[in-house]
C-alpha cells in the first residue's frame, strides 16, 4: 500500500494556495496604477522571524487584491502601493499566521509516511492539508498542521514588480 502521507520539502507561501517563484520582468517604463480592488499584483516577498536567522524565506508570488489571498493585514498593507514601491512590515503573530494551537498535532501511525521521512520534513495528507513532522518514535510520528510561522512574529519586505489595472 502507498504511503497515505506525500513529501512537499520546504515550502511556505503568505498566499491561500502554493505559488512557487520564477522570474519575472517588470514592464519597462510603464506607468503603474496604484494597487486597488482588483488588481493584478505580482511583488517579490522576502519573510524573516526576528531573533531566528536560520529562518528566511524569499519568492516571487502572484496575488488579486481583494480576493483574500493574502494575509488580510497583507492586503491592507499594499494598498495604494505602485510597481517599484518597497514596504517593509512587522507582523504580530496574531496578525500574521495566527496563534500556535496544540491541538493541531496529530499523531499518526510512522507507515503512513514516505520512506526516509525526517524530523523537520513537511509533508501532505490525502485531504491536501500540509503538516510538519515534528517527533518520529517508534512506530509513530508526530504530524504538527500549524503554520510553521504560528505563534510567531514576522518582518515582511515587499517590493511591487508589476500591478495590473482591473478594469
Amino acid at each position: 500500500m502507498p504511503p497515505s502521507i506525500v513529501k512537499l520539502g520546504m515550502m511556505l507561501s503568505l498566499f491561500g494556495t502554493l505559488i512557487i517563484g520564477g522570474i519575472i520582468q517588470p514592464a519597462l517604463a510603464q506607468e503603474s496604477h496604484p494597487i486597488t480592488e482588483g488588481s493584478n499584483v505580482t511583488l517579490i516577498y522576502h519573510i524573516t522571524v526576528p531573533g531566528n536567522t536560520a529562518f528566511e524565506v524569499k519568492d516571487v508570488g502572484r496575488f488579486v487584491q481583494g480576493k483574500h489571498q493574502l494575509l488580510p493585514s497583507l492586503e491592507r498593507a499594499v494598498t495604494g502601493m505602485k510597481t517599484g514601491e518597497e514596504k517593509q512590515i512587522e507582523l504580530t503573530a496574531e496578525d500574521g499566521f495566527g496563534p500556535y494551537d496544540a491541538g493541531k498535532q496529530k499523531t499518526i501511525p510512522k507507515v503512513d509516511l514516505p520512506d526516509g521521512t525526517k524530523e523537520g520534513d513537511i509533508l501532505q495528507d490525502k485531504a491536501g492539508q500540509s503538516a510538519t513532522v515534528t517527533h518520529l518514535s517508534g512506530g509513530s510520528a508526530v504530524m504538527d498542521y500549524n503554520h510553521p510561522l504560528a505563534g510567531k512574529a514576522i518582518v515582511v519586505k515587499l517590493k511591487i514588480l508589476k500591478v495590473e489595472d482591473p478594469s
